[in-house]
């Protein structure tokens, strides 16, 4: 697969190197114009590979767009000087000097021997006649990637076309529209983050409160031990609802099997299926921080695969210079390798210093994959291996069973971190909402790992239970159950309504007693008000495919 995407881009290359070759025969400014240019991507690509280990990205055309002249100079001054920017004036060099060394010799080395000779030249032309018509062919994806307007339009077709490398300019071209068409709902976003602000909200809480929202990744709910699975994955959770501390929720699907699209609509009011999109409803932290809370986030994931399109995307609303001012008291700017870490750089902070209310937000990394990059290899989390996986399936063998054992590891892992937060806050009136972002996939029922689209086959009953289904959970410490215990009896009585974490908002805006135009009760999971929606994920509706199966 790889090389045939190769071949594409090196297509492509080709085929646009013809024509501007074919624009600037006759034309000497036409074709210094184009050297001028190619040598300008080169030296860009060289410099951002070199010093920032990226090359012409989304972000890339985000950064420069909200550059200042202030922080231009400064860019200048940290980067003009450093290793890789003398590597890269070099090199340029070098290439300009062949290319003008080839300019200069050009008729010499066509009129060589060898290449006049038939042989040669028929198996030249044969290959250039493939590449150049293989680049035609391949000029569709600039039609494909045109008809892209949104995110998840783009989403698809990055899918569709990897994997990378992309020639340069096909690469420009995506990034350009890539930024522009993320570009546009971020700044009504933006606006609306703005307007909200200036809207009264209040609550109904009168002492100290904190919420806790933990947004976790890649969870298979049905590796739980919370859930029914064999092996003791989630003890702290398993622990705390026998106590009486935590609700399960039994029937809650995640609305995408993406991250972004799944943050996008979770931390926005919005309902997808009353047909809103996130960009036209506020980010519910600010809402949160307009009724005086501590907002907090500590986010794992804001630096993960910083400059592939899933970051930018996400990270260009939530830390959007407009939105972080209205929503934020305090954010995460370091990058850590365990969710263990991040939450001890938390508790160390400024930001762990309570104020009388708190909403504190925490972003995993959870079972992401490679499940084994997801937890420290200690004798306790490394629990499991291959021969605690007791499958017999024909595509199974030892190194599977071994990953599957290393997930399960990873989710034990997550349960830590989960009870590290939770016994911190212990001893106070607290609240926590965990849920997992969407789930995945280890080999559960077919010969596949991590969230493969349906292909061909189309959506399965077990596609959609693997990779949507997730684990909810709402645990809240003894103070808050003595505190609330009709809300406590609340939270018990719908832990089997069906529910889509698109809504999760209401969930909280209905704990605090939020005063806000944007609470909606039909949409709040624990009111008595709470009605039920059709669920349209991966473009079913999952109540009539999967549950009615």
């Amino acid at each position: 697969m790889g090389g045939a995407s190769n071949l594409k881009y090196y297509s492509l290359a080709i085929l646009l190197s013809v024509i501007f070759s074919y624009i600037a025969r006759k034309r000497k400014v036409l074709k210094i114009l184009f050297y001028l240019i190619i040598i300008f991507i080169f030296a860009v690509n060289m410099f951002l590979w070199l010093v920032f280990g990226t090359t012409i990205s989304p972000l890339i055309f985000q950064l420069v767009a909200e550059t200042n002249g202030r922080e231009s100079a400064e860019f200048i001054n940290a980067f003009a000087f450093s290793k890789g920017a003398f590597i890269t004036y070099i090199s340029v060099i070098l290439l300009t000097a062949f290319i003008v060394f080839i300019e200069k010799k050009w008729k010499k080395i066509k009129e060589k021997e060898w290449l006049q000779k038939r042989y040669t030249t028929a198996i030249l032309g044969c290959l250039s006649a493939f590449l150049l018509l293989t680049g035609l062919y391949n000029t569709k994806l600039y039609y494909t990637l045109y008809k892209c307007q949104t995110y998840t339009d783009l989403e698809k077709w990055l899918t569709k076309n990897l994997p990378f490398p992309m020639d340069s300019f096909t690469s420009i071209v995506y990034s350009i529209h890539a930024f522009n068409a993320t570009n546009n709902k971020i700044k009504i976003a933006a606006n609306l983050a703005k307007d909200t602000y200036r809207q009264p909200v209040t609550d109904e809480v009168n002492d100290s409160i904190n919420i806790i929202y933990i947004l976790g990744e890649s969870f298979i709910k049905s590796h739980a031990s919370l859930y029914g699975y064999k092996l003791k994955t989630t003890p702290f959770m398993d622990a705390e609802q026998k106590k009486g501390n935590l609700v399960a929720f039994s029937d809650v699907v995640a609305p995408f099997n993406l991250t972004t699209l799944v943050e996008k609509n979770t931390f926005c009011c919005n309902s997808l299926s009353d047909g809103e999109e996130w960009y036209q409803t506020p980010y519910f932290p600010i809402l949160f921080k307009k009724a005086g809370y501590q907002v907090t986030m500590w986010d794992i994931q804001r630096d993960f695969s910083k400059y592939a399109l899933f970051t930018f995307s996400v990270n260009s609303f939530i830390y959007n210079k407009e939105i972080k001012k209205y929503a934020y008291s305090y954010t995460s700017d370091k990058s850590f390798l365990y969710d263990g870490d991040l939450v001890d750089d938390f508790f160390k902070s400024k930001a762990s210093r309570l104020e009388k209310k708190n909403l504190l937000i925490f972003h995993l990394l959870g079972q992401h994959i490679s499940a084994s990059d997801r937890y420290p290899h200690t004798k306790y989390f490394s629990k499991f291996s291959y021969k605690d996986i007791n499958r017999d399936e024909s595509y199974m063998t030892k190194d599977k069973k071994q990953e599957i054992a290393e997930y399960d590891n990873a989710t034990l892992y997550n349960d830590y971190v989960i009870k590290k937060i939770a016994e911190r806050y212990a001893d106070k009136t607290t609240v926590m909402i965990y849920f997992s972002d969407h789930g995945e996939e280890i080999y559960d029922y077919r010969d596949s790992k991590g969230r493969k689209n349906a292909g061909s086959s189309g959506v399965t009953h077990n596609l959609v239970k693997y990779q949507y289904e997730v684990p909810f959970v709402i645990w809240f410490s003894t103070p808050f159950m003595e505190k609330y215990p009709n809300l406590v009896k609340s939270i018990r009585e719908s832990k089997d309504k069906p529910f889509m974490t698109d809504n999760v908002c209401q969930i909280l805006f209905h704990i605090v007693g939020m005063k806000t135009k944007w609470y909606k009760a039909d949409r709040d999971l624990i009111s008595p008000h709470y009605v039920p929606k059709k669920r349209m994920i991966a473009g079913v509706d999952y109540d009539k495919y999967v549950k009615n199966r």
